[in-house]
């Protein structure tokens, strides 16, 4: 079709138009529409009434599992491999863990797949309520499959909606060294350690004399003058109450400073 166009200081000529395009000879422009977000009504996280676990192994696993007896849960704590053992011997005499459960929380959720199911290792209360996830794993090769990544991140994504923390955590990142490891689990096994009204009576008094701050071996002094083995028990037990604060990475030495709570 050709049509005739005025244009100015110019005798009439004839301009070109375009054919009209047939609907159909190219496809509608492309429209990017953003994922829904997962609902939150689509989660649910559910916990054990009585603080327990969820899930129990007794063998039939290619890895260790068994029970171990914490002061500061208040219960046995079900464990399955000796990392995520060693994770919660270490969380036992942590300040900043006042409570702590091992699988004893599980994630649902609907997933790409379908309906995806997690069972947190262990989870931890800090003081001021936090609650963080712990994944515990031996080590990277055991996050290889790219399913089981995006799933903990979306376990984590739940955490973030609902203010809890979410950490993988492997195996060599529980001990800092040697002596850490070997300070801990002394320190864990005096957690059940009998501390008497004196015991707590001589604590207090020395507290308020110290402004805060001792050495260990004067602790130990004032709370059982009369038996320096029972003595350090008891102050061991008092670092699992997060009553007493020391640096475990390091060598113990009567000089060593502590800190009262």
């Amino acid at each position: 079709m050709k049509i005739k166009q005025k244009c100015p200081g110019r005798s009439d000529v004839v301009q070109p138009t375009l054919a009209p395009t047939p609907s159909g000879m190219y496809p509608p422009p492309a429209r990017y529409v953003r994922e829904p977000k997962p609902d939150k009504a689509d989660v649910r996280i559910v916990r054990a009434t009585d603080g327990g676990a969820l899930r129990t192994f007794n063998g039939g696993l290619a890895h260790e599992n068994g029970w171990l007896a914490s002061k500061k849960a208040g219960r046995l704590l079900h464990y399955e491999g000796i990392a995520q053992r060693d994770f919660l011997v270490r969380a036992e005499v942590e300040p900043g863990v006042a409570n702590m459960a091992s699988e004893a929380v599980r994630f649902e959720f609907i997933g790409p797949n379908g309906k995806e199911i997690y069972t947190a290792d262990v989870e931890l209360t800090a003081p001021d309520g936090t609650i963080t996830i712990v994944e515990i794993k031996r080590d990277r090769r055991d996050l290889s499959d790219p399913a089981y990544r995006d799933k903990l991140a979306r376990v984590k994504q739940i955490c973030d909606e609902r203010g809890m923390r979410f950490r993988v955590i492997f195996e060599d990142q529980i001990w800092l060294s040697i002596v850490h490891r070997r300070n801990v689990t002394h320190f864990a096994s005096r957690a059940f350690t009998t501390i008497r009204p004196e015991h707590r009576h001589r604590f207090e008094k020395h507290c308020s004399k110290t402004d805060g701050f001792t050495t260990f071996g004067d602790l130990a002094d004032a709370i059982e003058p009369g038996n320096r083995r029972y003595a350090e028990a008891i102050v061991q037990a008092l670092t699992v109450a997060r009553k007493v604060e020391i640096d475990l990475s390091r060598p113990l030495f009567d000089t060593t400073e502590v800190t009262l709570h």
